[in-house]
C-alpha cells in the first residue's frame, strides 16, 4: 500500500467523511482517477445497467467518489441522469421517475426522503419501478419500512460501496481497496499507488464486514417532513 510518487499531476483535491463525520480533504491523481473511471464501468456492467437509465444522487463535496460512475455510467452503455442528495432536489427527482423509466437510481439520501414526503410523494410510490435501489444508511432502513427492496449503499471514505442485489453487503471494487473494521467503523486501505495513500484509514461509516463488503449498522429513522406544520 504504497502512495504515488509526488511528479503525479494531481487530477483534484476532494474531500471524505472521517471517522468523526468531518470532512478530510483528500488528494487525487490523474492516473488513480483514470483507474477508478475503469473499475466503475467495470462495477456498472456487473450490475447490467447497460441500455437502461441510470440516476446518481450525490453532493459536489463528493465528486472524487462519485465522477468514476458518472464517466462510467455513460461507458457501460446506459443514460445518464444526476441530481443533489438534499431536500431540495425532491423535487427534481421525482420529476425523473415520473417521466422516465428507470432501471438504477443510487445514493438515496433520508433528506431526499423527507423532501419527497413534504411534497405528499410517497417514496414507495416515486421507486417503485427501480429494479436497484441504492440508499445511504437511514434511508435504507425507511424504504425497507415503506415494502421496498433498496440495496446497501454507502460512501466509505473515498469509495463508494453498493451491493449486488437486496439484503447483501455492498462491495467497493476490491482491486483498488479493502475494508476492515476499526473500533466500530469501516475502515479503508488503498491497495494500489494513490496521490495520498489510505492505510486502514477509519470512514464516517459504522458497520461490519462480511465476505469482503460491509453492512452498515442501522439508523433509526428520523421523524418524518411529513409531520412538519406547513
Amino acid at each position: 500500500m504504497t502512495a504515488a510518487t509526488g511528479s503525479d499531476v494531481l487530477w483534484a483535491v476532494g474531500t471524505y467523511e472521517d471517522e468523526h463525520g468531518r470532512r478530510a480533504p483528500w488528494r487525487i491523481s490523474h492516473a488513480e482517477i483514470g483507474r477508478d473511471i475503469g473499475t466503475a464501468t467495470a462495477r456498472l456492467g456487473e450490475l447490467g445497467v447497460a441500455g437502461r437509465r441510470v440516476l446518481w444522487c450525490s453532493m459536489l463535496s463528493q465528486a472524487g467518489q462519485f465522477w468514476p460512475y458518472v464517466c462510467g455510467t455513460v461507458m457501460a452503455g446506459a443514460r445518464l441522469s444526476c441530481a443533489d442528495a438534499t431536500y431540495g432536489e425532491a423535487m427534481r427527482v421525482s420529476m425523473f421517475l415520473r417521466l422516465m423509466d428507470y432501471d438504477a437510481v443510487f445514493g438515496v439520501t433520508e433528506e431526499l426522503l423527507d423532501g419527497l414526503e413534504a411534497l405528499e410523494r410517497a417514496p414507495a410510490e416515486v421507486f417503485a419501478g427501480a429494479r436497484l435501489l441504492g440508499a445511504h444508511p437511514g434511508a435504507y432502513e425507511r424504504l425497507i419500512a415503506l415494502g421496498l427492496e433498496p440495496v446497501r449503499f454507502a460512501v466509505c471514505g473515498p469509495a463508494v460501496a453498493i451491493a449486488r442485489e437486496p439484503g447483501g453487503p455492498a462491495f467497493v471494487p476490491e482491486a483498488e481497496w479493502e475494508l476492515t473494521e476499526a473500533g466500530g467503523h469501516i475502515a479503508i486501505s488503498s491497495r494500489t499507488a494513490r496521490a495520498q495513500a489510505f492505510v486502514r484509514t477509519p470512514t464516517s461509516v459504522r458497520g461490519s464486514v462480511v465476505d469482503g463488503g460491509i453492512r452498515p449498522d442501522p439508523v433509526p429513522a428520523r421523524p418524518s417532513a411529513s409531520h412538519i406544520d406547513k
